[in-house]
Order: structure tokens, then C-alpha cells, then sequence
């Protein structure tokens, strides 16, 4: 239905407005993809592609988001809904494509990106994180493996006159998902790569391999960057590898990990860190809390146990008030003033952006819905789903000034939240919807 309406508005001469617009705008972005599909399967899965894609990014639905059977009306049309589902069930069953054609393009995206912000004078940042999609209901379809539920520990949460729930670790079935993003400090990120991988079965891999993986073709293809890691990734081996592949990195360490300092000798990191007073102070707006917080920041040469040979430096951060505990950065970047201390800081508060990535992905993009019983077909249906989430990021990065105007006109809001909360990527996806499902109920024949 979209690709024939795009061919369409093509081939009408003056024809503007926000709906051509996207749909340009996602033909351009597929168009490399498109290509090489072509080569490998018949035309009118490439043409089921397209819609596909265009389904995705216009289906509001937190549970059922990524049915096949509801994503079937909108490559159809409501009354020809089934026809629609066999379309994309062929689409990924068929065996002469796989999900590692759009991992390439993602990765080759991502190459050209990281070119640009070195020609301009910026750092690029790797920001690198972990999460798992939960499939509590589910027992028999292909590569299911324990995960950790973030959901149950939610819901465990104690409430004031409710009873003590049962504590403790909750496991469910699922999935684990790695994921590497590109961005810079102030920057919009784009997906360079998403990975989701099991513990158990046939398709059994573990979360090493994967880093190991990732870290040797980003060495090379890509050269030396710098990459931000949470405290999940404060590992001996995990330096072993940065050093390996010669990568800068960032990594929030964890206090009771020991550190040499030259004149200082072991320590855990925070009692190391009680010897250095701030040396620069700055006031910071934590966006996620709604707090102003007055941070002083200090740092130090410090070197690892396992590696006494590599100069590494420690930046330490603090919170006045003690809203939050101190913050240890580990860095391999020579920190020699509060510029490059300040920079680092920065670049590791740019890491909530991976977890805010999670998050749409899960709440917007319904990552978390699909109920596809092959490992390689889910694999296929994932991979396109990053697709569409990088596609939102590129136009918010992309066209500043047009996506305000689009919002205001698809997705006008009222209200100090929408004044002055920044959530622009959850309206630009209602903005979509109502747009683009005009095109819908117009060809619901």
C-alpha cells in the first residue's frame, strides 16, 4: 500500500506536504538495503519490506505492536488483513536473506557518520549497554533463556499500606540484547549495532563473545574510538580487550575494585578517592531527577593491578548535597586539566542515552511483543525494528527545524510537562501515526 502510494506521489509533479515527505524520507533511508534485497529475493518481498517498515512505524501498541496479524492490515488494508500477514510471513521466512544485511548497513552508516564528526572537530562516543526482552508467557518458541525481570522488580517495589511483597530475584524466559550506539556529547545518537543473543538451545552464545566480536570489527573497520561503559562492564577482561584493539574508553568503576596510585600504592577505588579534594566545581541540571546539583569534580593517574603498564587516570565525582554517592570514571584519555575532566564527566552522563534507547524500544516500538516461533525469523523482525528506531533518531538529528512545525501540526500539545519535558521522539511517533494512517483509512477498501 505505501510503496504504491510513494510510486505515486512520485510520479505526480508538485506534490509536497508531511505525508510525501516521510515517505521519501524512508525510501532514501532504505534505498541501500532495498538494493541488495534485490539482488537476493523476488520484488515484491523487497515491496513487502517497504511496507513493513512503514507498518511498524506507524502501529501505536505496546503489546501487540509487532503481531504479524495486526501489521497485516496495514500492509493491506483492514479487509484484506490476512493476505497482508502471509505477505510478511514470507517476507521472513524466506532463506535468501538474513538480519545481517541490515547490520551491515547500520555499521556502514555508522562509518560515515563517525567521519563527519571528526572533520568537524568532535569526539564520537561508542556508548555501549545491556537489557533483555521478556517473554514471561512464553515456554516453547525457539532460543529462550533465563533473564533477569525488570518488570517484576517494578511491580515488587514496596507501596505505602500495601503488604511486603516476596523479595528476591525474579527470572522469566527471554532474550538478551546487546546494544552499541554513536553519539557525541549534545549530539542525537544513531543504532550501530543491536544484538540479540541466548543462553541456551541451538543458538547458544555468551555475553563475551559478543563484546569480543563487536570490539574486533569496530578495530577494523573503524579505528581507534572512545567507548562509555556502564559499571556492568568494570572487568579485567573488559580492559584486556580495549587495550587489545588499542580503544579509548570511559567506564564507571566500582568502588571496591583496587586501583595503584604512584605515591598511594592499592586501594579500593573509594578509599583511594578520599585523598583528592575537588579541584573544580560546576553547577549541573539532571534531567532525569528534575534537580539542580552543584558537582565538584577531581582526578588522578592512577594504573590497574593487571595491567600496572597502561597510564590510566581516575575522575572523581561529587555531589554536594549527597543527592547521589560519589561517581569513579576510569579513563585511558591523559586527563591534565578541569577541561578534559569536565569533558569526561560529560561524556559519561551522554551514556543515559542507550537507556532511553531501551526504553522507546520497549514502550514505543513494542520490541518485547513479536510471537514468532524461529530463532532466525525474530532475529529478521528485531533487526527491522532497530531500523525504524534509527530512522526517528535520524530525522530528529537531521531536520530541526522541520520536525517542530510537524509536531505542532500532527501532535499539538498544552501544558508546562510538554514545555518543559523533552520528549520529542514520543511525539514524533504519534505525529506519524496520525499522518501517515490517513493513507490507511483512505485505502482501507
Amino acid at each position: 500500500m505505501f510503496k504504491e502510494h510513494l510510486q505515486n506521489t512520485i510520479k505526480a509533479e508538485n506534490q509536497s506536504g508531511s505525508r510525501a515527505f516521510l515517505l521519501r524520507q524512508a525510501d532514501r533511508y532504505l534505498q541501500p538495503i532495498e538494493q541488495g534485497l534485490d539482488t537476493q529475493i523476488d520484488k515484491r518481498l523487497v515491496r513487502t519490506f517497504y511496507n513493513l517498515f512503514i507498518s511498524i512505524l506507524i502501529f501505536r501498541h505496546t503489546k501487540m505492536g509487532l503481531l504479524l496479524s495486526e501489521l497485516g492490515a496495514y500492509i493491506c488494508g483492514p479487509a484484506h488483513a490476512p493476505a497482508g500477514t502471509k505477505r510478511i510471513s514470507n517476507l521472513l521466512r524466506s532463506k535468501k536473506w538474513t538480519h545481517q544485511i541490515i547490520e551491515d548497513y547500520l555499521f556502514n552508516r555508522t562509518k560515515e557518520r563517525i567521519g563527519k564528526l571528526r572533520q568537524q572537530g568532535r569526539r564520537p562516543l561508542l556508548l555501549w549497554d545491556d537489557s533483555r526482552i521478556e517473554k514471561p508467557e512464553s515456554w516453547f518458541i525457539q532460543g529462550l533463556c533465563s533473564v533477569y525481570s525488570t518488570a517484576a522488580q517494578r511491580m515488587m517495589k514496596i507501596k505505602r499500606g500495601f503488604y511486603r511483597p516476596p523479595m528476591g530475584r525474579v527470572c522469566v524466559p527471554g532474550f538478551k540484547w546487546t546494544a552499541v550506539m554513536l553519539s557525541n556529547i549534545g549530539g542525537t545518537p544513531s543504532v550501530c549495532q543491536m544484538s540479540w543473543w541466548t543462553t541456551r538451545g541451538k543458538f547458544k552464545d555468551h555475553g563475551s563473545n559478543i563484546i569480543y566480536r563487536l570490539m574486533r570489527l569496530i578495530h577494523q573497520d573503524l579505528g581507534r574510538l572512545t567507548h562509555v561503559l556502564d559499571r556492568g562492564y568494570a572487568t579485567s577482561n573488559m580492559l584486556e580487550w580495549l587495550f587489545d584493539f588499542e580503544q579509548d574508553f570511559i567506564i564507571r568503576w566500582k568502588k571496591n575494585h583496587l586501583l595503584e596510585h604512584l605515591e598511594k600504592g592499592f586501594k579500593q577505588t573509594h578509599l583511594l578517592a578520599r585523598s583528592f579534594k575537588g579541584q573544580a566545581h560546576k553547577t549541573v541540571q539532571d534531567k532525569t531527577r528534575n534537580k539542580t546539583k552543584s558537582v565538584s569534580i577531581a582526578w588522578c593517574e592512577v594504573s590497574h593491578p593487571d595491567y600496572p603498564d597502561e597510564e590510566l587516570w581516575l575522575v572523581i565525582a561529587r555531589d554536594k548535597h549527597n543527592y547521589n554517592g560519589p561517581m569513579y570514571i576510569l579513563t585511558s584519555i591523559p586527563v591534565e586539566n578541569k577541561t578534559t575532566a569536565w569533558e569526561i564527566f560529560f561524556s559519561y552522563i551522554h551514556r543515559w542515552e542507550v537507556e532511553q534507547g531501551f526504553r522507546v524500544c520497549k514502550s514505543e516500538l513494542a520490541i518485547q511483543s513479536p510471537r514468532l516461533w524461529w530463532w532466525e525469523n525474530r532475529l529478521k523482525l528485531l533487526a527491522i525494528v532497530a531500523l525504524v528506531y534509527d530512522f526517528l533518531l535520524q530525522l530528529l538529528r537531521g531536520w530541526k527545524s522541520w520536525v517542530p512545525i510537524f509536531l505542532n501540526r500532527w501532535c499539538h500539545r498544552t501544558g508546562n510537562r510538554y514545555r518543559n519535558a523533552s520528549i520529542p521522539i514520543y511525539r514524533l511517533r504519534i505525529a506519524i501515526h496520525w499522518c501517515l494512517g490517513v493513507l490507511l483509512y483512505l485505502n482501507s477498501g
